[in-house]
């Protein structure tokens, strides 16, 4: 299928002493589906500080959707950049729904960590549930008792002692899954606010983002891109593929890392 790239004008601005970036792009268009880079942080839907400023409400306000009807077929977090799949029809929401339900969804993330995994290569299959100490309804915990079914897959890709790049395949789509899972391995996703400290969150949450934070998530943002998705699709019934480029801030992030060239890996 076509890959279209359309831009869409570049804005930020402050909400909550929040910075929301406003800056989606169109990867592909068509009559059943929308496939759309997120940037980061912007949420999907309308909670909290991004209740007025989320991708759902910045799709509507655009006139080329403005009378179309949007169906997320699945979710990242605000501060997660990537690819998201969007259902234009009942029936394309529908079949995607089910190939979503049924797994038979593949998705690829890469991701910067705290530290090098071992072994470099490996599968962390261990069941999430909520944190209900944490006082917070979305994070996550392993629960081996009542939690639910989840397995990760992760390649390491470069690495330089502190820091490390991992590409990663969830094989299943719990909140939070890849963090709550690389935190309890050790090695947590560079800037994540709840999963490095969950102190942090509640600072950050009432105050915003501060030097002495910052110094310690090492980057203002989550360090976690969906750059894949791969399903058949709801019209055509081919199997599809689509990418969504590394964003500049993790690029640089890269770069900077002594040892690490993931151009070369």
């Amino acid at each position: 299928m076509e890959n279209n790239v359309a831009p869409f004008p570049r804005e930020r601005v402050r909400q909550a002493n929040f910075f929301v970036d406003t800056h989606f792009r169109v990867i592909h268009e068509d009559t059943h589906i929308l496939v759309i880079h997120k940037p980061a942080p912007l949420a999907v839907h309308p909670v909290g500080s991004y209740f007025e400023l989320n991708l759902h409400s910045l799709l509507k306000k655009d006139v080329r959707w403005a009378d179309t009807k949007i169906h997320f077929t699945h979710r990242l977090d605000a501060e997660t950049s990537g690819v998201i799949l969007i259902a234009k029809t009942y029936e394309a929401a529908r079949f995607l729904g089910k190939e979503f339900i049924t797994c038979r969804v593949k998705k690829k993330y890469h991701a910067l960590v705290f530290g090098t995994p071992d072994p470099a290569v490996g599968s962390i299959d261990l069941p999430l549930g909520h944190d209900k100490s944490s006082g917070f309804q979305t994070v996550r915990i392993v629960d081996r008792e009542n939690g639910q079914t989840a397995r990760t897959d992760y390649t390491t890709l470069s690495t330089n002692g502190e820091y490390s790049f991992l590409e990663i395949k969830p094989c299943s789509g719990r909140t939070h899954q890849i963090r709550a899972h690389l935190a309890f391995i050790g090695h947590p996703v560079v800037g994540d606010k709840i999963y490095i400290d969950l102190n942090l969150f509640s600072r950050y949450v009432i105050h915003g983002l501060d030097d002495e934070m910052l110094e310690r998530l090492k980057l203002r943002r989550l360090a976690l891109h969906a750059s894949e998705i791969s399903f058949t699709h709801p019209a055509t019934r081919e199997w599809t593929t689509f990418k969504s480029e590394l964003p500049a801030d993790i690029k640089t992030f890269l770069e900077k890392m002594e040892g690490c060239d993931f151009e070369k890996n």
